[in-house]
């Protein structure tokens, strides 16, 4: 199954910690971010996989800076959506993000995620897509 979540993808933030009593907590619009692809992974009605190990490919659609807008020999790339980010954050905290958000709505858990390909480029409509499908 291919899901689309087409909100600006976000990296997995690091836990904070109360001063007070000393319990890690997560940043409140990490939260947020995260019920959010919930709501668009649940529009789609999607068949958990509970069993099973899965394999999930991930692309994720980050709006570019503007001074690679404003190149034009990077004008074609960027249109096609081919024009890789190699700048931060890391592609696994965009991967932790997502897979967190995830886990309940397309899998039971994602220690059942046995295969991974991701990948993240610029583009002019920031998104991210998902695909999951089980593994024989």
């Amino acid at each position: 199954m291919k899901i689309t979540i087409p909100i600006p993808p976000r990296p997995q933030s690091r836990p904070r910690f109360n001063g007070r009593t000393k319990r890690a907590y997560e940043e409140r619009d990490m939260t947020v971010y995260k019920q959010n692809v919930g709501y668009y992974i649940k529009a789609t009605k999607p068949e958990l996989l509970e069993k099973c190990p899965v394999s999930v490919q991930v692309t994720f659609y980050v709006y570019p800076p503007e001074y690679l807008k404003n190149k034009k020999k990077l004008a074609h790339l960027l249109e096609s959506e081919a024009l890789y980010v190699d700048k931060k954050p890391d592609l696994d905290n965009y991967f932790k993000a997502v897979t967190d958000a995830a886990e309940g709505l397309l899998y039971k858990s994602d220690s059942q995620i046995a295969a991974i390909a991701m990948q993240k480029l610029y583009s002019l409509d920031p998104r991210t897509e998902i695909e999951v499908e089980e593994l024989k």
